[in-house]
This record gives structure tokens, sequence and C-alpha cells, in this order.
């Protein structure tokens, strides 16, 4: 019985065939791994934007509180009565002696129809008559002025205007007439209202010095 042997062809490639493989092998070992998932993703997602925040009830109370208060300051403040006859004549009279004061008005519309007012121009006290349908000045006269009466004139700091709305404010009426007196040595002006009520203002500061 004989055995069969191979013959060197044949081992010939056996051995390049291992060889090939081999390499084969070495290469898939270098290569790198595309085909493996990526664990780590390619963009990171931004975050969302925080939402802003409501505004609270508080801050909109604050805001309701702080209108509440400044309607109510409004609604405490003297309004000026600039369509009443008396305050129209005052104003025609300055507009006529600018710079002058006021030392005396009253009102008489419904006795004859027109306000007399007494201005001081810094030498003399007119007489003067306003219309209460035109408001213009219908009659003037020099009045002069004594010593006294150019002493008080000169005290005069404040509008005549601010110290009748004062005087309105204190006995919730209108101005009837109004000179310039002395009250326990302080200048002021004496108002008589339409009811009665004596108001008397420092023509200094404005404010009140005595109510009867």
């Amino acid at each position: 019985m004989s055995t069969e042997s191979s013959s060197p062809v044949h081992r010939s490639a056996l051995s390049i065939l291992s060889v090939s493989a081999a390499a084969a092998l070495a290469l898939a070992a270098c290569a790198p791994d595309e085909d493996l998932p990526d664990d780590e993703p390619d963009q990171v997602e931004d975050s969302p934007a925080p939402e802003p925040e409501e505004e609270t009830d508080d801050a909109t109370e604050s805001d309701e509180d702080e209108q509440t208060e400044e309607e109510t300051t409004d609604d405490q403040a003297p309004e000026a009565s600039g369509d009443h006859p008396v305050y129209r004549a005052i104003e025609t009279v300055l507009a006529e002696y600018s710079g002058g004061v006021i030392t005396e008005f009253e009102d008489n519309t419904n006795d004859g129809g027109y306000i007399e007012v007494f201005v001081y121009d810094g030498s003399t006290e007119w007489e003067l008559e306003v219309d209460v349908e035109t408001f213009e000045i219908i009659d003037t006269e020099d009045d002069g002025i004594d010593a006294d009466d150019e002493e008080k004139a000169l005290a005069v700091e404040i509008e005549i205007a601010e110290a009748l709305q004062t005087a309105e404010a204190e006995s919730g009426a209108e101005p009837q007439e109004g000179e310039l007196d002395t009250e326990d040595g302080t200048v002021v002006w004496q108002f008589e209202m339409t009811n009665d009520t004596e108001v008397y203002v420092d023509v200094a500061t404005g404010e009140v010095v005595r109510t009867s």
C-alpha cells in the first residue's frame, strides 16, 4: 500500500495562501474602525433660552398705588378760578400796569357791571374800573398813595392770584372784595368771600394768618 505525497507546486500554493491570509488579517487590525457607531453626537443642541419672568402682581399694584396717589394729590390742590370776573379783571390791570401791585379790589358785577381795582405802579395808586363783559378798563383815576399804604404795597412778595386761591380753598367760597391790611404787625391781604368769611393771607409767605 503506497502513501500519496503532495507535489512541490501544491505545497507552494498553500504557502502563498497562508501568507496572504495573514497579511489581510494584519491590515484589518490596523484599519480605522469606520463602521463603529459614534457614541458622541456630532453637534450639541443649544440649551433652550430661559423664559422671561412675568411681571408680578406686586409691581402692578405698586404702579396703581402710585397713580392713585398722584390723582389724590391733584384733587387736593386748590383749583385756579381763572374764569371768575375778579381774576380776569386783575389780569387785565396787571397787563396794563406791568410790575404793579394790586392793593384793593371790589366786585361790583351785580350793582354796576364792573370790578373796581386799585393798583400801585411804583409811584402812585390808580383806581380803575374793569367792565365785566369786555374786561376792558373803562375808567382810570390817580388816587395817590400815602406812606403807610406804599409800605404795605412794597411788602408784597407773592402773586395776588395765589393768595386768592388759598382764600377760596380755606373758605369754600369765591372772592367778593379785598385790600392790603396788617394783622399783628404782618402785612396781609384781607379777603371777604361770598359766604361772608374773611380770610387773612400773609403777602410774603402766602399762608393763612387768620380766618373769621
